[in-house]
């Protein structure tokens, strides 16, 4: 991998604007990418991104879509795509979750999260793939969750619709794989628990007893999975595609 692996490489990161997502925005405007950071409705977020990222010498633009909204996808595809061509490497990263007892959980509550965590990915991934399969090039990481992998033991009263919600994403990008290689090359990654604003309200009590089941001792930094993520992206990762990558600091391991 060389530092400015990907110059001249257009890269759209979903839900950019904070946390995980900024912190992989950051990762590929440093190895060249232009990045379009999506945002849903923080601007001043996302122009802090795009802040970091000109201070790492980047470049890049700001795009406001919900992604649960096929049409409003598809309008922030255009705009892009009239600015920089193709999307030549995606992430799909914009998720929600809530941390309510299942007791509190409704219909709306498991409808809202699985159009932002599931349908969202679908409707990036759909959007982008005539284009990437025509340059006959293209690379897709969805970012996913532990939770998606095994249901909490610690939490176990909650995240019914957000564990479903990234099951399936890995799913649908172990099928997608396989649908669109060899042109594009899709992949996972499942986070564990990352310091980020969807995390700080926490409880600490449930915050500790999550670290103390952790081998690596810790929460995870957002930069440990935007490195990851930049990894399956990159060229070295050539031959890997359709597997699911866990960050979690071994909290949930895979065989």
């Amino acid at each position: 991998m060389t530092q400015k692996e990907f110059a001249g490489r257009t890269a759209l990161v979903t839900g950019g604007s904070r946390g995980i997502g900024r912190a992989i925005c950051v990762r590929l405007a440093r190895a060249g990418a232009w990045v379009a950071v999506n945002y849903a409705a923080n601007p001043d977020a996302a122009a802090e991104t795009l802040e970091l990222i000109t201070a790492e010498g980047g470049s890049g633009g700001l795009f406001q879509a919900d992604v649960s909204s096929f049409e409003a996808t598809g309008a922030m595809y255009d705009a892009i795509e009239a600015e920089r061509g193709t999307v030549d490497l995606l992430v799909t990263n914009a998720g929600i979750a809530s941390f309510d007892d299942n007791a509190d959980m409704n219909a709306d509550v498991w409808r809202q999260i699985l159009s932002v965590n599931l349908d969202g990915t679908f409707h990036s991934v759909w959007r982008a793939k005539e284009r990437m399969l025509a340059q006959e090039y293209g690379r897709i990481v969805c970012i996913s969750s532990i939770n998606g992998i095994a249901p909490s033991r610690i939490r176990r009263d909650r995240l019914i619709a957000y564990g479903t919600s990234k099951s399936a994403v890995i799913s649908f990008a172990r099928s997608c794989a396989m649908a669109l290689g060899p042109a594009i090359r899709v992949n996972c990654v499942a986070p564990g628990l990352i310091d980020t604003d969807m995390t700080k309200d926490m409880s600490e009590e449930m915050r500790e007893r999550i670290i103390a089941s952790t081998p690596a001792g810790r929460t995870g930094k957002p930069e440990d999975v935007a490195e990851l993520t930049y990894f399956l992206l990159s060229d070295a990762a050539d031959f890997v595609t359709g597997q699911t990558y866990v960050t979690s600091g071994g909290l949930v391991t895979l065989p």
